[in-house]
This record gives structure tokens, sequence and C-alpha cells, in this order.
């Protein structure tokens, strides 16, 4: 599973895996959650797909959970990344 961010100049972090946002640099203008959500995007690879189908247990399921991740603000996508990785761990 990959997360992909992009900086304030518009370009892409090229797929690296992130586990936090960015640290605050300085006093930036406060940006609606609207526009946030344009910022950050999650792609799933087959083996995050499978984990989805067995957890929700049917194929329908998985993709409706996937939709709303994608759809999701970045705080949301972030904690699903997570919960996704712990549940890895354990199974």
């Amino acid at each position: 599973m990959r997360m992909f961010e992009e900086n304030a100049n518009g370009k892409n972090t090229k797929g690296e895996e992130l586990y936090m946002l960015k640290e605050h640099n300085g006093h930036r203008r406060h940006m609606p959650p609207h526009e946030r959500r344009t910022l950050m995007h999650v792609e799933f690879n087959k083996e995050d797909w499978s984990l989805m189908q067995e957890i929700f247990g049917d194929e329908d399921t998985a993709a409706a959970a996937v939709t709303i991740i994608r759809e999701a603000p970045p705080e949301v996508q972030i904690l699903a990344v997570q919960l996704l990785d712990f549940i890895k761990e354990v199974a």
C-alpha cells in the first residue's frame, strides 16, 4: 500500500511510503478539508485487495470500502492505512 502526497508546488512524492504528514513549516494560511483531500491519495496493491476481501467478506463490500477510503479526508486515509497495516501484522 502506498500513499501519495503532493507538496505546495503540486509535485508528487512519487510513491514514497509516508507514515506521517510533513512537519509544520512556519505560518501558512488555513487549508480547508476539501483542498487537503486533493493533495493525497492511497493506492492498494493485490495483497491489500485480498486482505480487504478477507476483512469484508465479498468483493462488492471491499470495493465500496476502498472507494470510501479514497474519498475520505487525509486524516482518515492515514488512520485506515495504519489499521490495515495492524491487521496485516496480526493476521
